[in-house]
């Protein structure tokens, strides 16, 4: 659990960083919020978008490798991104590089809780998903510190070594302990010989058999013959018999891969799930443009570039809390996770609503920002609990990066749309508005996802 909270800090610290480090950016490299603007989305998008990718590079390789190579990618992309000076070298790095080794990481956090925990599983969910809440409290002071004294690409040098970190907590993870099936032994303990069935013409009775015991079978049935014609006559058998038990193998590998392949794909066949994950793709779609938007729109009612940073940790203090509390409230068998989610998304989308009316003093908007965090960030700790009660623990890992994958598609392209609304009308309220109604339409997409 300590692994996975570290993991989700690292991804706190750098998704709460976008936007402070938007400002930098169209202050440095290029002035243009439309332009600068798909840097942030590109990694938000890519690290969550990446998920069914993710999800099958977790099958193969396990959780520990997983989360060493998204370490990897991090550094990789925040260090060759501190040497770019456009904003398509800067896209190309610090956006999809770096996204693609958060995207490894994140897929960890939502399956090895469900592995590890089943009695208080929505719970132990909820401490993990913490630790993004706990980035968000930090990321927006830290990345404030960082810009002052070591300027943009300093910044995104030591982000990429704070992203390094995932290689250390990958190390640590265990492998779950699954069931595996035992090998068929006799009763001396030792394992049982291949057989073949036999099957007489007479009257059709089968006998079980080994392969030395039908060689003998068939001599002794055929001592009237010739000796040539009777070792012609067995090796014959002998080559049918081998070609019809390569057939029969063959036939029996292809059904068990068919029957595997048919099982892995039975979620695109559960209506509820493709429901939830419209509803995902929305509130993503709202959460990206609130959340990246955010230190401009403060700044643009006259607070200081320090007072909007602590927006964002205002935000990240109501997200810690509302995470575990969704967890541990998931966690009761009276309480439905779904019912939950509703009323989150809802909450938080007449909460955006508010954000454009009434007083913008400092005080109001931290305020708001706390209470924003605390509706809608619980919402992470309920999705991997929501797909198990769906699909079950055997999808969870592919399911849950077809999830990230709609969520990724929302982050994406939540800021660039904020960003066109903003430049074609020049009113900053229109960013919140369009965030309130996604998410609202989002609490009703979860709402039918009981009716489906």
């Amino acid at each position: 659990m300590g692994t996975t909270f570290s993991i989700q800090f690292i991804i706190g610290v750098t998704i709460c960083s976008t936007g402070v480090i938007n400002i930098a950016i169209m202050e440095e490299v290029e002035d243009d919020i439309t332009k600068t603007s798909w840097i942030g989305s590109t990694l938000v998008g890519t690290y969550t978008s990446l998920g069914p990718i993710a999800g099958v590079v977790q099958q193969k390789v396990g959780a520990r490798i997983t989360a060493m190579a998204g370490g990897l990618l991090m550094l990789l992309g925040m260090s060759v991104a501190s040497f770019c000076q456009t904003i398509i070298g800067l896209l190309l790095t610090s956006g999809l590089l770096a996204g693609v080794g958060l995207g490894l990481g994140v897929n960890v956090i939502g399956v090895i809780p469900g592995q590890y925990f089943r009695k208080r599983r929505p719970a132990a969910y909820g401490i993990c998903m913490a630790g993004c809440g706990a980035g968000l409290f930090v990321g927006c002071p830290l990345s404030q510190y960082l810009l002052h004294y070591y300027k943009l690409h300093g910044t995104l040098l030591i982000m990429g070594g704070i992203g390094f970190n995932m290689c250390v907590a990958g190390a640590l993870l265990r492998p779950a302990h699954l069931v595996r099936p035992c090998p068929l032994v006799d009763a001396k303990g030792l394992q049982t010989q291949e057989c073949v069935v036999l099957k007489t013409s007479e009257n059709d009775d089968t006998t079980v058999m080994s392969q030395a015991d039908e060689r003998s079978f068939c001599l002794v049935n055929m001592k009237t013959t010739e000796f040539s014609q009777v070792r012609q006559y067995v090796a014959t058998q002998l080559h049918e018999m081998d070609s019809r038990n390569e057939a029969e193998q063959i036939q029996k590998r292809l059904c068990s891969n068919w029957r595997r392949l048919r099982k892995r794909f039975d979620i695109f066949r559960q209506y509820s799930f493709w429901m939830y994950c419209l509803s995902i793709m929305l509130w993503s779609l709202g959460e990206a443009a609130w959340i990246f938007h955010l230190p401009n729109y403060a700044e643009h009612k006259g607070r200081s570039p320090a007072e909007a940073a602590s927006l964002l940790t205002a935000m990240g203090a109501g997200s810690m809390f509302s995470r575990v509390f969704a967890g541990i409230a998931a966690s009761d068998s009276n309480i439905d996770a779904v019912v939950l989610q509703v009323g989150l998304s809802g909450l938080a989308g007449i909460i955006s609503f508010l954000f454009t009316v009434g007083p913008f003093t400092y005080g109001s908007l931290l305020a708001r920002s706390y209470f924003y965090g605390t509706y809608s960030h619980g919402i992470n700790s309920l999705i991997g609990p929501i797909i198990i009660n769906l699909l079950g623990v055997p999808h969870v890992a592919v399911a849950y990066g077809i999830v990230c994958f709609f969520c990724g598609l929302g982050n994406l392209l939540g800021p660039p749309i904020a960003s066109i609304l903003y430049k074609c009308s020049g009113i900053y309220e229109y960013t919140y508005v369009f965030a309130g109604a996604c998410l609202v339409l989002s609490s009703i997409s979860t709402a039918l996802t009981k009716m489906c």
